[in-house]
């Protein structure tokens, strides 16, 4: 879709407007740009049903979807750490997830009650705390250590250690392949993620 064209009038006074109500202001910036790298790393789950659910044997559940989104979104703060402005985009992309999660709740299992509600958020945020850590530790030593992160936060008792290596496999590449991506290569929504290979 081709973006409208506005006579340059018009678009200088659009440009003074947006300014005037802080359209181009980092955190507001940050909210937009995170708004799509988010939907990326939700959508991750989506795309690859056949190597979560299919070969890892995961349920299709709100649970799977929360775990596999969380570890890419943990991958996206680990590049983010490294910028002076990374502290932002950071948080706005915990910001999303865990809007993402409360709708869902409401919208897809019907969850109305405010109080379970909280209940169920305050447990996402300790595995949200509990995972990074994990694939944090996992990351500055080797794999086993990652591979335990792994499978304590996304395939728990299912899987193999085949399938397990895929995903370490994945997360190694990714992680890689962010460090060689420029920051405004990643703001512009230049990036996606690959699919886990089933095969070593």
């Amino acid at each position: 879709m081709q973006k409208r064209k506005f006579p340059p009038f018009i678009h200088n006074l659009l440009v003074r407007l947006a300014k005037a109500f802080g359209y181009y202001d980092l955190p507001v910036q940050a909210i937009r740009i995170t708004r799509e790298l988010y939907q990326m790393c939700s959508k991750h789950y989506d795309d690859n049903k056949e190597f979560y659910i299919g070969a890892c044997g995961l349920p299709d559940s709100f649970q799977t979807w929360f775990s596999v989104t969380l570890l890419h979104i943990w991958m996206l703060m680990v590049r983010f750490r490294v910028e002076n402005e990374g502290k932002i985009f950071m948080q706005q992309l915990v910001n999303h997830l865990f809007e993402d999660a409360e709708w869902r709740m409401r919208e897809d299992y019907g969850i109305t009650s405010n109080s379970i509600i909280r209940h169920y958020i305050k447990d996402l945020l300790n595995q949200f705390h509990g995972g990074v850590m994990a694939y944090d530790e996992g990351m500055c030593k080797d794999d086993p250590v990652l591979a335990a992160a792994l499978w304590r936060n996304i395939l728990v008792t299912e899987g193999s250690t085949h399938n397990m290596a895929c995903l370490v496999k994945h997360v190694r590449h990714e992680l890689q392949r962010l460090d060689h991506l420029s920051y405004e290569s990643i703001i512009e929504g230049k990036i996606q993620f690959r699919k886990p290979e089933i095969t070593l």
